[in-house]
Formats: structure tokens, C-alpha cells, sequence
């Protein structure tokens, strides 16, 4: 008989507590920012600045395949030499390879 007794005294005695650990904790203050790190933030909000116009992209994708024409649909433009020519042209080294995946040159 004590035995329950002491449980559910025990039970009454953890009631309290557990409502306590069971409050949420107060918010986290806003981060502080120095000058420095503002004004940083200001010039990302400004947008990406345009690149200039002699610095256009050139994809190979797009240019055409070493000295030949574009790949078609599905191919790659791909650099089959294994070593570098001696004259260092590498314009002959494309080629279009049809896959996901170019071959390693060996």
C-alpha cells in the first residue's frame, strides 16, 4: 500500500517541474551587424552588375566541335588526344561522342 502511495506523490511532486522545462525559451535578439557587413548587404540587394562586352561567353557547345561543326542532339564535344599535339593546337583534339560522359584520353 505505501508503495503507491509514494508514486503518485512522487507524480505530484514532478508536475511543477515539468511545466517549467516545458515553457518555451524567450526569442534570440536580432544579430548585430557592423558598417562593414551592411553596406555589403546593400550592394547584394542591388542585383548581379552586367558583365562587360568583351567578356561574352563562348561555350564550346556552341561554337562548333574543334575545327568541325557543332555536335548534334545527344553528342558531346569531347577531347579525344591523350597528349597535347607538340605544336600545342588543340583544335584537332575535339570530336563529338555520343553519351553522357566524354572518355578519358589514356
Amino acid at each position: 500500500m505505501k508503495k503507491p502511495v509514494l508514486v503518485l506523490l512522487t507524480l505530484f511532486v514532478l508536475i511543477p517541474f515539468a511545466q517549467v522545462l516545458a515553457q518555451t525559451p524567450p526569442a534570440a535578439p536580432a544579430p548585430v551587424t557592423d558598417a562593414a557587413t551592411a553596406q555589403f548587404l546593400a550592394t547584394l540587394a542591388g542585383g548581379q552588375a552586367q558583365a562587360p562586352s568583351d567578356l561574352t561567353p563562348t561555350p564550346t557547345f556552341m561554337t562548333g566541335c574543334g575545327n568541325g561543326p557543332a555536335c548534334g542532339t545527344g553528342q558531346l564535344c569531347c577531347f579525344l588526344c591523350g597528349n597535347i599535339p607538340g605544336d600545342g593546337d588543340t583544335s584537332g583534339c575535339y570530336g563529338c561522342v555520343t553519351g553522357t560522359r566524354c572518355p578519358r584520353p589514356v
